[in-house]
């Protein structure tokens, strides 16, 4: 036997010691029968070529849930892989149709980029000459169904120019050129159903758009979706409550639509998908195709387009993926109502007892952070049903805004920006990849969408029992309105209609007087209905589930902006957690002038002498000069609802009316 000291070769004789030259350990190699060498170490893999060995590295999911109605528990049928997708390809390709063809078009699952045989295809003559040909319809749309957040990672970071992984592994995206909604390029349709049962005219959001015209850009926007090699298709869920759910399928073209969607939506399970089927309601994405111009109604590149009727909406022009979820959002403010459920724009939370608040305010008011609070769980951020069953969360995910982020105003948004979430139009480092929150050179409006498992007090499922408090929140910049205020059911009525907070102008040529802003339901961009339907439907419930109503002022004490000061944050905090325990219904309560708001003697832990708020102003002409200014802000702002009549004999529009400041 011959031994070179570092391999060593049976062929009889003595067993060799298992260690080599230097103390290495001696490799160990056996001669077979067909005279090759192997490494003893690990069996070999199971795999005689590169693409086979790259095929074991990824198993698939096959889920099996029965089909309903099999024929004996004991030998239920199940639907075999192929008919399931074949059935999936087909209401995709249903929901693909154009105008022109009575099918939709060829669509194969898969990604284009990888090699993919291709249909054997009989050749023969025709005789008869085909019509509505187009190149189109001669190829195959490849559809990435449901991908994974790490599958549209790859696909976003092979494809979509802008697209980066951050240091904490979230993925940084652009929206290009529009870094917000185009609220004035947002139309619905208007039919004979739509013309009666939505808000038109003044102050309404909805703007007109006849059937015609949607189907037009309807028609572009699928063709632009068909000419793609490959479409993203998402079918997904809103609404927590799955005895009012509703079934939603994203068409894009962008792997960060896809991905903000899958966050933003409920995520079925795989079980789930089997059984998906049509879906209620169906968004074409074709943010990177202009509109045209020339079409009718339209006013810009950008075209944003909801038919009520066909389940539909259309996006093109715009790639800022925040219309896909406002869209929806107003969809939902129509279809729910209908079903006497009631659709709010508002945070929700629920303490350990199940006692639920909801929580109303527009930017600024402190909704997001009032309403995250450790002690209790997050039903939800943003939006949310309050129907016969409690209330529940709309969405699957937050969106929340980054501008000025940091880990100690907002842990927990801060420790959610991690793998699987999106971040728009945010600033990085060139080499380590850190996000500078603070700088606004794309633009001020930079947001983060995450699923809503990533916040760590979330209650999953997003489902909770009938609010016990609802508060209304108002940043008031002038100064006059008390910090809280107990408010009868016609005034949480009048404020919720009104949607009242004040902002700041700036300080641009020393301009620094407050500026109201009015927002009907605390979300006038997005409601469907005249806004006393959704305030009626509030109130009923409230007074059915012994609700109460609550407006808490985070804004100035003791002067407006300029004079005074904000109202502090652990004060504010302290009122919130004095109602959500109930002990604020104990206190004394007296009226204000002019508002007529009721507010308590006394909160453990705030001053009492900032509770009312002409104590806290030196100069009280100012303060009733103010007040007053305020009050006919508020009558002006609600002239625009005076014609809308409600209960029998227009008594309910009277109860909101008289709510409203008097002097």
């Amino acid at each position: 036997m011959a031994d070179n000291g570092d391999f060593s070769f049976a062929n009889g004789g003595a067993p060799q010691s298992p260690v080599g030259r230097n103390g290495l350990a001696r490799i160990q190699t056996n001669k077979r029968e067909n005279g090759i060498c192997h490494d003893d170490s690990t069996p070999p893999v199971k795999a005689q070529t590169l693409h086979e060995l790259h095929s074991l590295q990824k198993k698939r999911s096959a889920p099996t849930t029965p089909i309903k109605g099999a024929q004996n528990a004991f030998a239920p049928s199940v639907v075999s892989d192929e008919e399931r997708q074949k059935q999936q390809l087909q209401s995709i390709s249903a929901s693909l149709a154009s105008l022109t063809r009575e099918t939709g078009p060829k669509v194969v699952k898969g990604d284009p980029a990888k090699s993919v045989p291709a249909p054997k295809v009989e050749h023969h003559h025709l005789t008869t000459p085909t019509i509505c040909i187009s190149d189109s319809s001669l190829k195959f749309t490849h559809v990435l169904y449901n991908l994974s957040p790490a599958e549209l990672y790859e696909q976003a970071i092979k494809h979509e120019r802008g697209s980066f992984i951050t240091s904490t592994g979230a993925l940084a995206t652009l929206s290009g050129a529009k870094t917000g909604r185009s609220p004035r390029d947002k139309r619905v349709v208007m039919d004979e159903t739509a013309a009666e049962e939505l808000w038109w005219g003044k102050g309404s959001p909805n703007i007109e758009i006849d059937d015609h015209t949607f189907m037009v850009n309807r028609e572009r926007a699928v063709d632009y979706l068909n000419s793609l090699d490959k479409v993203f298709v998402n079918d997904q869920f809103l609404n927590w409550d799955p005895e009012h759910r509703l079934k939603v399928r994203i068409v894009s073209a962008r792997a960060y639509h896809a991905l903000f969607m899958h966050n933003m939506c409920i995520r079925p399970t795989l079980e789930e998908l089997e059984e998906f089927g049509t879906p209620d309601f169906t968004i074409y994405n074709a943010g990177q195709f202009p509109c045209n111009r020339y079409t009718h109604y339209m006013t810009s590149s950008t075209s944003v387009d909801i038919n009520l009727a066909r389940r539909e909406m259309v996006i093109l022009g715009t790639q800022y993926a925040g219309e896909m979820k406002k869209g929806l959002f107003s969809v939902m403010h129509y279809l729910m109502p209908k079903k006497q459920i009631l659709s709010l724009h508002s945070g929700c939370n629920m303490g350990k007892d199940g006692d639920v608040a909801l929580f109303f305010g527009l930017s600024g008011t402190g909704k997001t952070t009032l309403s995250t609070d450790h002690n209790r769980y997050l039903i939800g951020d943003d939006e949310h049903c309050w129907s016969d069953n409690g209330v529940s969360n709309i969405e699957g995910g937050c969106y929340a805004k980054c501008i000025d982020l940091s880990r100690e105003k907002e842990p927990d948004i801060w420790n959610a920006i991690k793998f699987g979430t999106v971040l728009e139009n945010i600033v990085f480092d060139e080499h380590t990849r850190e996000v500078d929150y603070a700088d606004k050179s794309v633009t001020e409006n930079t947001r983060a969408a995450y699923p809503i498992e990533y916040i760590p007090n979330a209650k999953i499922p997003c489902v909770g029992p009938h609010p016990k408090n609802v508060i209304l929140l108002a940043c008031d910049a002038f100064g006059v309105l008390p910090p809280v205020s107990k408010l009868t059911l016609p005034q949480t009525m009048y404020h919720f209609i009104s949607g009242y907070t004040a902002l700041v102008a700036g300080t641009e040529e020393g301009v620094k007087e407050p500026q109201a802003t009015f927002s009907a339901c605390f979300g006038a961009a997005f409601i469907m209905l005249h806004p006393t339907k959704y305030a009626a439907m509030l109130a009923d419930k409230m007074q059915k589930h012994g609700a109460t109503g609550w407006l808490v002022n985070t804004g100035w004490s003791g002067g407006r902006y300029g004079v005074g000061s904000r109202i502090k944050l652990a004060y504010t905090r302290k009122i919130i957690n004095a109602i959500h325990s109930g002990s604020l219904l104990d206190a004394n309560y007296s009226k204000t002038e002019v508002f007529g708001l009721e507010i308590p003697d006394q909160v453990e832990g705030v001053p009492a002498d900032i509770l009312n708020p002409i104590n806290t102003w030196a100069d009280k002409d100012a303060y009733r000069e103010t007040l007053l200014k305020l009050a006919g802000l508020f009558q002006k702002n609600f002239e625009v609802f005076l014609n809308y009549k409600i209960g029998e004999g227009n008594s309910l529009t009277e109860e909101i009316l008289a709510a409203g400041p008097i002097f």
